[in-house]
């Protein structure tokens, strides 16, 4: 019993600091003023590079087995994932870092609801209630009069939210298993559109490639490792309570060195999102809790 104490302490500090470092994302997006289409090269390459070399000394045989023979459904899956990144850093550039995150971080609430359709998985009545919520605190930061470059930000981050979310579900068809190997078949994607439409990879002055190699080099693959490793430990509510933390951090950060305020809609749709996911996981953990118990 103490012995697994031990280790939910663990999952939950080294869950904590992979937030916690993820947090600099939005940041340094904000801080890399460059053609977009070249900053989402580098965060899908550098990201996969890193993994690639991480894979290759650890695992070489799911390299050579997965990633030179993909399936179909490897392939739409990895598909899935570029197309989350894509979207989550057009929409960035487009509208606000708090309504960018918050849209983004419902994509628990799109799993539970494709898990229900295509998985058989059960939607218990508190995650429905969750879902009517959540949509109506979405509405909210929808509704601030957005201009047409805002309102085209806030749609992307719906849509990478539904991208993660089919993401999710085929990683859970597939245990977790080929995570790695996603990751890396999508930066190979990510890289391959944008230089298609005008990325200019070596066109970035000193300080800011400095910025783009913290945010793909060190800032990505080191909380994307943290975030998957520290929920080892920890039960999936409580992981999906840590990384809401993220919707507090991005913002604050960006806030404190940027200076880059919400406006009183976002922050009050983002309340109502986070308040209400907050809940719906907190009850699902002490659900758990008494189940492991008996």
């Amino acid at each position: 019993m103490l012995d697994a104490l031990k280790e939910q302490q663990r999952g939950r500090l080294i869950t904590v600091f992979g937030v916690m470092v993820l947090s600099f994302d939005t940041l340094l997006v904000r801080l890399i003023d460059s053609n977009e289409w070249t900053l989402i090269f580098w965060r899908g390459f550098l990201p996969a590079a890193m993994l690639f070399i991480v894979q290759w000394f650890s695992d070489k045989k799911l390299i050579t087995q997965h990633l030179l023979r993909p399936s179909l459904l490897t392939l739409i899956t990895a598909g899935l994932f570029s197309a989350s990144t894509i979207c989550f850093v057009l929409s960035l550039n487009n509208t606000q870092v708090a309504s960018t995150l918050v849209i983004t971080n419902t994509a628990p609430l799109f799993t539970a609801v494709i898990g229900f359709f295509f998985l058989k998985e059960k939607l218990d009545k508190a995650t429905i209630f969750a879902i009517i919520i959540a949509v109506g605190g979405i509405g909210l930061v929808f509704g601030y009069h957005p201009t047409i470059d805002e309102l085209r930000g806030d749609s992307l981050a719906l849509v990478s939210a539904i991208a993660i979310a089919v993401y999710l579900v085929a990683l859970r068809k597939t245990e977790g298993q080929l995570g790695s190997i996603y990751i890396i078949l999508a930066g190979v994607f990510t890289s391959i559109i944008s230089l298609s439409v005008g990325a200019k990879p070596f066109a970035l002055d000193m300080q800011h490639a400095i910025y783009m190699f913290l945010l793909g080099g060190v800032v990505i693959p080191l909380s994307f490792y943290l975030i998957a490793h520290g929920p080892r430990y920890l039960p999936a509510a409580e992981t999906s309570l840590i990384l809401l933390l993220e919707v507090l951090f991005g913002p604050l950060l960006v806030w404190l060195i940027i200076g880059e305020t919400p406006t009183a809609n976002v922050l009050a749709g983002s309340a109502v999102v986070v308040l209400t996911l907050s809940c719906l996981f907190a009850w699902q953990w002490r659900k758990q809790l008494k189940t492991q118990s008996h």
